[in-house]
């Protein structure tokens, strides 16, 4: 196992996809920020204050994407190459493979939200720090930790499970933006007010009309069920995140470590049974 991780960690330190993927995640971070900052000024001068929280979290979904391209990339090398293949021969148990692969795609994860934490920070000479407790912004990034490693987790068993990189790459991405649209869908009916009230031409100018009740409004078991989905997806999470954080932080990292799990068990199971070529 220590021989795998070692082999896996020399190639990833020299894989110019990966160092691509966090340079561009540092480059996205900083240059929202300092957008941001640019911003803030416009309001201040308008008499409004703008947090830093109102930016720093706001990129957490790209994390996901730039994820699954380095593990498609990744992982679908290890096929091109024969790497797999040579792993098994040599000795290595298909869990063996299996678990080294999940722990560097978890770890390119982690050092992808790094550079994504690390670029926000440049906000903080204009913006100052967090108006959100200690607590909320430590909460905050350990749901982002934990969105990112349950999404390492899904890339790694479709990974694993797909032996052309090509269609692994495509495959990653296509199913990172199935689960984004499918969360930002959940967010946006959530979303929807109760009560909506439109505007009417008088003789007096517009004016507002009364409140009626919104159609579109998700109420009862149905809302329930949307939250708790937006709650247990990784792109459900990083969506709540990019908007203010969510309510359930808990619930959040239990989802995680649930998904991570349960995928990890699926994937070794199915992966124990794949022809190897």
């Amino acid at each position: 196992m220590n021989e795998l991780m070692g082999a896996h960690l020399f190639r990833m330190r020299r894989d110019k996809a990966f160092w691509a993927c966090a340079a561009a995640m540092l480059v996205f971070a900083v240059g929202l920020m300092l957008n941001g900052c640019r911003q803030a000024g416009v309001m201040a001068n308008l008499g409004y204050q703008t947090e830093l929280e109102k930016y720093y979290f706001t990129l957490a979904p790209v994390v996901g994407l730039f994820a699954g391209v380095f593990s498609g990339l990744f992982l679908g090398t290890e096929y091109a190459d024969g790497a797999v293949r040579n792993q098994l021969i040599v000795g290595h148990s298909r869990r063996q493979v299996y678990f080294a692969s999940l722990l560097t795609n978890i770890l390119a994860a982690l050092l992808l939200t790094a550079a994504w934490l690390m670029g926000g920070l440049v906000g903080i000479p204009v913006l100052g720090l967090w108006k959100m407790s200690g607590v909320t912004v430590t909460m905050n990034i350990l749901v982002a930790i934990g969105s990112a490693v349950a999404l390492a987790a899904i890339f790694t068993l479709l990974g694993m499970l797909v032996t052309k990189k090509s269609t692994g790459v495509v495959a990653a991405m296509l199913l990172f933006l199935g689960l984004l649209l499918t969360a930002s869908w959940v967010y946006n009916a959530l979303m929807e007010p109760e009560m909506t009230a439109g505007f009417i031409m008088t003789v007096d100018g517009v004016q507002t009309a009364e409140l009626t009740p919104n159609p579109n409004y998700v109420s009862g078991v149905m809302r329930k069920v949307l939250e708790l989905i937006l709650d247990v997806l990784p792109t459900g999470q990083e969506a709540m995140l990019a908007n203010g954080g969510g309510a359930r932080p808990l619930l959040n990292l239990m989802a995680s470590v649930a998904i991570t799990v349960f995928t990890t068990l699926a994937g070794m199971a199915v992966f124990e049974r794949k022809d190897i070529k």
